[in-house]
């Protein structure tokens, strides 16, 4: 079924302000995605059923615009998956790489795959008593990829200069949006090469390396950590995260936590304070950092240990029942030095302690 512009505008008006319904939500009850029910609201005000909520579409300059957000001053940056959402409180940095596709600040920490961005929109939205502004980014099947979140000490003038300079000539509130596409099956286990895989594993020299192996191998993840060296890979219950986490909290381990779609990974460095579970979500709920975690979605966990020339890096790694990557969890980390003890002994503790329950 295709709904009209007319009816998307109607649903919306009625949804949202009756039963505040997240706009994510609303659109999957539509049957469409989130970025077809911002695109319903582009056009003229004359033209809409909600004078309320207002989007402009901007030019696909996204390199350039990533490189104004500094100019906001505080925001909040946003990046989620289908099961994990990770918020950060802070100041974007002036990008880095040859397309502006890092931001290594320590605040807000991105790495952007530019070329999975296809839609972006200035949001502006008077819901109650408060006007709610945003940038909001999405891939080509309509999904959210990143959004940057005005807060009350963000400089509003610098937002209505990047939308005035990145508008885009067309407003008119329609969407391309594609069809999935089918990915390219990993090899059946049978044909793995195994004892090369398991070699290279061994051989890594940086954390990094491990995305170019498996592509090498033509592995799933699942596939790489089943067949990971022995003591490289260990798959733990899904109770694991919450109890490391509040673990973690109270010794004050400062921790890595990257968030991933197919367009960023957001990364989130140091400690944290308040584990609460509200099920079905596992939540740290910090003053500039929220991760909202949809413990339900989680399929498959693992302990990973990953050679580099610093030593053994351990991650905890989580999946969903298609196999894609949740969240990350590591200890804090730079570049030429090697992991946190504290944050190696409270992992191989919880793992220790799991391996006397199976006992």
């Amino acid at each position: 079924m295709t709904l009209s512009i007319q009816e998307i505008q109607r649903q919306f008006k009625s949804q949202r302000f009756n039963n505040k319904v997240r706009h994510r939500d609303l659109a999957h009850s539509l049957g469409i995605s989130e970025a077809e029910l911002l695109a319903a609201h582009l056009g003229p005000d004359h033209a809409k059923t909600d004078t309320n909520f207002r989007t402009i579409r901007l030019k696909p300059d996204w390199s350039c615009i990533i490189a104004e957000v500094h100019s906001l001053g505080e925001v909040m940056a946003l990046t989620r998956n289908e099961s994990c959402v990770h918020e950060k409180v802070g100041h974007y940095g002036h990008p880095t790489g040859q397309n502006n596709e890092l931001l290594l600040g320590k605040e807000i920490d991105l790495r952007i795959f530019f070329k999975e961005w296809a839609h972006g929109f200035a949001v502006i939205e008077n819901f109650y008593l408060d006007c709610r502004r945003s940038f909001q980014f999405f891939d080509e099947f309509g999904n959210a990829l990143h959004k940057i979140i005005i807060r009350e000490n963000s400089d509003l003038f610098a937002f209505e200069n990047i939308i005035e300079q990145y508008r885009s000539t067309d407003q008119e509130a329609k969407i391309d949006i594609q069809a999935p596409s089918i990915k390219q099956a990993p090899l059946i286990d049978v044909d793995i090469d195994l004892l090369g895989f398991q070699r290279d594993w061994l051989g890594m020299a940086d954390t990094h390396q491990f995305f170019d192996l498996i592509k090498q191998y033509k592995l799933s993840r699942i596939q790489a950590l089943r067949f990971a060296p022995e003591g490289y890979a260990q798959r733990v219950p899904v109770h694991f995260t919450r109890e490391l986490l509040r673990k973690v909290a109270i010794r004050h381990i400062p921790i890595m936590v990257f968030v991933a779609n197919r367009g960023i990974i957001q990364i989130h460095t140091g400690p944290i304070s308040k584990v609460v579970m509200m099920d079905p979500w596992l939540n740290i709920l910090d003053q500039n950092f929220n991760l909202h975690l949809r413990e339900d979605d989680v399929y498959d966990s693992w302990v990973v240990r990953k050679p580099t020339n610093d030593g053994i890096v351990t991650s905890l790694e989580l999946f969903d029942s298609k196999g894609e990557a949740i969240v990350m969890f590591f200890g804090e980390r730079k570049p030429g030095s090697p992991e946190l003890e504290t944050w190696r002994g409270v992992v191989e503790d919880f793992l220790a302690r799991e391996e006397l329950c199976i006992q």
